[in-house]
């Protein structure tokens, strides 16, 4: 039973793997007619609430820029929002961008997944061949056992991030991404892959050095 017991464990474990974190890139769209070159300064808002959040993504952001392009996080320039439009283009003109990378939290979902009971053929020893549909009760009996797993809850959180890029000064966007994250261990955590799938595709666009 000991043997079961730790194969129980082993099922259990591989669906709780399942659920951990991961990210992907949902969707991206680049603009068909912007042939522009690689920007090479950046100015990288990120909308939060939170300022401590926004300024760890943003930070994040610039410090994982490729060498020659110029990164500047929005803080540094913009302690609180300005809605004086005017203003900012101006400020962005001033100090010389080409690009504005903007991202924001667009939800948080939630929601609750029940796994029923699963029942287990195991082999009585790795390599032993065996087609239990094939044979007789008496011959598939001494050679297999079944087990159950016990059905179980899991809780997803899912957050979705929706990330563009304009072109400066003019400020017409030239490429945006949505990237879903499940499951974060961590704000950094989250912030950080999130960071390096974004800075992969916008490579991939030729709109960051490589």
């Amino acid at each position: 039973m000991s043997h079961a017991i730790r194969l129980t464990w082993l099922f259990a474990l591989t669906a709780l793997l399942a659920a951990c974190a991961s990210t992907h890139v949902a969707s991206t769209w680049r603009d068909p007619d912007d042939k522009g070159a690689p920007v090479t300064k950046l100015i990288v808002f990120a909308a939060a609430k939170d300022d401590a959040i926004r300024r760890l993504a943003e930070n994040r952001a610039v410090q994982t820029l490729p060498r020659g392009t110029v990164g500047v996080p929005s803080y540094t320039l913009f302690e609180q929002f300005d809605p004086d439009e005017t203003k900012v283009k101006e400020r962005l003109r001033k100090e010389g961008f080409d690009g504005a990378l903007v991202s924001r939290l667009v939800s948080i979902d939630r929601n609750k997944d029940y796994i029923p009971p699963q029942t287990h053929i195991v082999q009585p020893y790795p390599g032993y061949a065996y087609a239990p549909y094939y044979r007789s009760f008496y011959g598939y009996y001494p050679q297999a056992y079944a087990y159950t797993t016990p059905g179980y809850m899991t809780e997803n959180t899912r957050y979705v991030v929706e990330t563009l890029l304009y072109r400066l000064p003019d400020g017409k966007p030239v490429w945006s991404a949505v990237s879903e994250t499940v499951n974060p261990d961590s704000t950094i955590a989250m912030v950080n892959e999130v960071v390096r799938l974004l800075g992969d595709e916008l490579r991939k666009n030729s709109l960051l050095r490589e």
